[in-house]
């Protein structure tokens, strides 16, 4: 089979590391949460009893062989998505039984089996649903195939084990898993008689668990966790080491055995009932109005400590780790939006507007030159500036030739210079004479790249500018030396707002960097926001919006990132407080969530999800 061959190198190579791998990102090639969504879908229709549509089932497939011909081509950081993969694997297993057998995914089931059972259940894809969809269909072999075949399906010889008063156990605990997949109301019934099948015990641990967390929602993590854990070393043991002392089939009808066929083909309903434990922790752990976060609570105090946090530091917090590679990190439209809502509010002045792009280097669809050149269109031509500097000749002359595009009239209000700028003046060599590199285990390395371009160096706030509208700043790991080389201009509060890159180049500090310039920006009369669809407030008086967690690029590989490690890349802006920016910036932050609606665009709504006076915070910032 083509999917199974073109994952076998890659799983091997996978080892045991399952808290980074498992975490999934949507960037790039591989649409993952995409995916899950779908799968979702699916495992939703059939939960209720449901057929599966033929034209969803379609359109699975062909997303389905495009993923994984994409995964299978070569190893990307951002993509890397273990439990993505298994869930595909699992999804051809539905699709194609009898033709795909369980038999046939043994890497599979290796790497499932080895992986830490909790964390799978509290990740993005339905894996137990899935596999529970698969079970239907191995319970029901014989159906599918013509009586001359029927010794090529799997046969459960655990249930030979048991005598026949552990049906009505066996039907209860089919009972217990549809009636939390409905959501209504569980309880547990208990027998004397213990189930000889380990099956049947790891069975009997998991719907305790699935109770638990019916009634007590994410205070019963430990017990559910502790529950998983025992009944995944109850399946392993008998699967991986002790099948063998099950009674044997008839020969004649017996097939091959494989471990994920015995599990698949039981009564015992395993399974399902880790699937209902994934349904109701996505139903009951976070009960904020915002995105489902369960898989915090697999960080132990500090998630559980968010997840409880009912204040609206807890409620930004939380948006911006749900929303972190969707919307915040470096790649998305965070710098474009804020620019866009600056330069709206700056339309209503009387004085010059002077813009200072540091680190100009035009890329792509990426040129806040080329936006800020734009508003000339919109007042008069006398009234507005464009300072850009860029110290790499390539990177200049590129960006010569892509504003050269644009009508003279604007080009006219642009000053380009090859210039660096920094924290004194003199000569400086361009990006530090360094190159960067990202190595395969998620972590960015420098070297010399033995191409010192030495340039003049400039503090901005020697240009002499009386008022600086917009400040943006992209310099590669110098822009804290940038900003201090413009302190008087943001002491005097004469720039409006500053947008700059906040990345791994940045070191550390005992306060941790982004903490200490949020605290020393808020002395000079600005606030701090990470930059996404949504603006999320870092500073505050005595940095009251300020959390250990906004401190990414200290430890961008921690799990509770899900999967920002290497390239560490966000935009932070500060306002000027007091401005009109500032107060439209606010009417930006997701007070309730409601962001978290990917239906929702922020700039294009003057409220994220309520005024500012509604929730009293006008003038109390």
């Amino acid at each position: 089979m083509l999917l199974l061959l073109a994952c076998l190198p890659l799983a091997a190579a996978f080892g045991n590391d399952w808290p980074l791998r498992q975490v999934c990102s949507d960037l790039g090639q591989i649409k993952w949460a995409t995916l899950a969504r779908k799968l979702w879908r699916q495992v939703n229709v059939t939960d209720f009893g449901h057929p599966l549509a033929m034209r969803e089932a379609k359109a699975m497939a062909m997303l389905t062989s495009k993923t994984m011909g994409s995964f299978g081509a070569g190893h990307r950081l951002e993509e890397v998505c273990w439990i993505g993969v298994l869930a595909l694997q699992f999804w051809e297993l539905v699709m194609k039984f009898p033709l795909l057998y369980p038999s046939q995914l043994q890497e599979e089931w290796r790497l499932l089996i080895s992986a830490d059972w909790p964390l799978v259940l509290l990740a993005d894809f339905p894996i137990w649903g899935l596999l529970r969809q698969a079970q239907a269909t191995v319970t029901s072999c014989e159906a599918f195939l013509p009586p001359s075949e029927h010794s090529s399906c799997p046969l459960p010889r655990c249930d030979l084990l048991e005598a026949e008063d552990v049906q009505d156990q066996q039907h209860f605990l089919d009972a217990l898993v549809n009636t939390a997949l409905a959501g209504e109301a569980v309880y547990m019934m208990t027998s004397p008689t213990v189930p000889s099948c380990p099956l049947g015990l790891a069975a009997k641990h998991l719907a305790l668990a699935v109770v638990q967390v019916s009634q007590h929602g994410s205070s019963s993590w430990a017990l559910v966790e502790a529950a998983v854990r025992e009944a995944q070393n109850l399946v392993a043991r008998y699967l991986e080491e002790g099948i063998h002392k099950a009674p044997q089939r008839d020969q004649r009808r017996a097939g091959r055995m494989d471990p994920l066929g015995e599990l698949l083909s039981s009564r015992w309903d395993v399974v399902g009932l880790l699937h209902a434990l994934q349904v109701v922790l996505r139903r009951s752990m976070d009960r904020h109005e915002l995105l489902p976060l369960p898989w915090l609570i697999s960080e132990g105090a500090l998630g559980r400590n968010v997840l409880e946090d009912h204040s609206h530091r807890g409620t930004f917090v939380r948006y911006l780790l749900a929303s972190l590679r969707t919307e915040f990190w470096g790649s998305g439209h965070g710098v474009e939006n804020f620019v866009r809502l600056a330069l709206r509010s700056g339309r209503s002045g009387n004085r010059p507007r002077v813009f200072i792009d540091v680190g100009a280097y035009c890329h792509e669809h990426e040129c806040l030159s080329r936006s800020l050149l734009a508003e000339v269109a919109n007042g008069s031509p006398g009234r507005v500036r464009v300072l850009a500097l860029e110290p790499n000749r390539r990177n200049l002359l590129r960006t010569e030739a892509e504003l050269r595009k644009l009508p003279r009239r604007w080009r006219r209000r642009l000053w380009l210079l090859r210039r660096a700028a920094g924290n004194t003046t003199g000569k400086a060599g361009a990006y530090g004479g360094l190159a960067w590199t990202q190595s395969g285990e998620g972590r960015v390395a420098s070297y010399a790249d033995g191409m010192v371009q030495r340039v003049p160096l400039r503090q901005i706030e020697s240009f002499g500018f009386p008022w600086v509208e917009l400040l943006k700043i992209d310099t590669e790991g110098t822009e804290l030396e940038v900003l201090q080389g413009a302190r008087r201009l943001l002491v005097a509060r004469r720039v409006g707002a500053v947008v700059l890159e906040y990345s791994h180049f940045w070191g550390a500090s005992a306060d941790g960097p982004l903490r200490a310039l949020a605290a020393e920006m808020w002395t000079y009369g600005y606030e701090g926001f990470y930059l996404g669809r949504c603006l999320v407030p870092i500073s505050g008086a005595d940095m009251k919006w300020w959390h250990p967690l906004y401190e990414i690029c200290a430890r961008p590989e921690a799990r509770i990132y899900r999967g920002i490690a290497g390239w560490c890349w966000f935009n932070v802006g500060f306002v000027l407080r007091g401005s009109p920016l500032h107060r439209k910036t606010w009417a930006r932050a997701p007070w309730r969530g409601t962001c978290s609606d990917r239906k929702v665009t922020c700039i294009q709504k003057d409220n994220c999800a309520g005024s500012m006076q509604a929730w009293g915070f006008v003038g109390n910032r």
